[in-house]
């Protein structure tokens, strides 16, 4: 598998919505986009698929109308072949696995504490969706898709179903995902959550709050951790933070390593060589 051409269901889609009544496009837009996921996802619905995607950037069915225009400015800027070409090297950097990836224009309604969202992915053992705007970069997406393919390859080397995951392996899959940004496209492509917190800060937290909850399992459980929460000690993108900081922390103390060297250690000896304390 590789990146699928996917502005030609984008295509598919609008062509059929413009035949529709407004009270059908979201199942045009289920049938054209979620249906074929089912041979990547075949125990998923599609309209649990749909559902999953739309927490993801999605864009919702009623903005169809805007969608061949953003499908047409994405084919020239060429980022399907963009893509393509920067999973093939990073596959080949990684050994990491044959995956497909899905891009879809990301909704205009994408809300992050306060400002709309130009990008967004998610990352599966099967399969890898990127959600973007017309203004990105090429740099941009790149670096996102090094995030994301970064959890595929950890994703796929520690085996364990998203409800069984403790949060510790969470957090570390954030941390690493974030790491790989730095490591080939440098700081400047940093997301912002890196530096929100200081290295105090984030160890002042990591005792009181994270601790004593890393063996914490299932994916859904660990949202707090990871975004934080509101009326909570949980401050917004704390787990990202952090995450990111102890890999980036064993990394000066162990590294430099080479090509997917870093992302096969196991997480207890990430956190164990890295400058967080494992007990209180």
């Amino acid at each position: 598998m590789s990146v699928i051409q996917t502005q030609k269901w984008l295509y598919d889609f609008v062509d059929q919505c413009k035949k529709k009544s407004i009270m059908d496009i979201a199942s045009v837009q289920r049938e054209v986009l979620c249906t074929p996921l089912k041979k990547v996802f075949p125990k998923v619905n599609p309209q649990a698929m749909q559902y999953e995607l739309f927490n993801h950037g999605l864009f919702e069915p009623y903005e169809w109308f805007k969608i061949e225009t953003i499908t047409n400015e994405l084919e020239k800027q060429n980022i399907w072949k963009v893509v393509e070409k920067e999973y093939q090297n990073l596959k080949t950097l990684w050994n990491g696995p044959e995956i497909p990836i899905y891009i879809f224009p990301i909704k205009k309604g994408m809300i992050g504490f306060g400002s709309r969202m130009r990008k967004n992915g998610v990352a599966y053992k099967e399969a890898l969706f990127l959600f973007l705007s017309t203004d990105l970069t090429i740099e941009e997406v790149k670096a996102m898709l090094a995030h994301e393919y970064n959890h595929v390859c950890r994703i796929n080397l520690i085996n364990i179903p998203p409800e069984k995951i403790p949060l510790k392996d969470s957090l570390i899959i954030e941390g690493l995902g974030e790491y790989a940004v730095k490591d080939l496209h440098g700081e400047k492509l940093l997301a912002p959550w890196t530096n929100l917190y200081s290295f105090d800060q984030a160890v002042d937290l990591w005792k009181r709050h994270f601790l004593p909850s890393l063996n914490l399992k299932g994916l859904k459980n660990h949202y707090p951790y990871l975004y934080g929460q509101k009326g909570s000690p949980l401050p917004k993108w704390i787990g990202y933070s952090i995450g990111y900081q102890i890999v980036n922390s064993y990394q000066e103390k162990n590294g430099p390593f080479k090509n997917n060297e870093l992302y096969k250690k196991s997480t207890d000896t990430i956190l164990k060589g890295s400058k967080f304390p494992t007990n209180n």
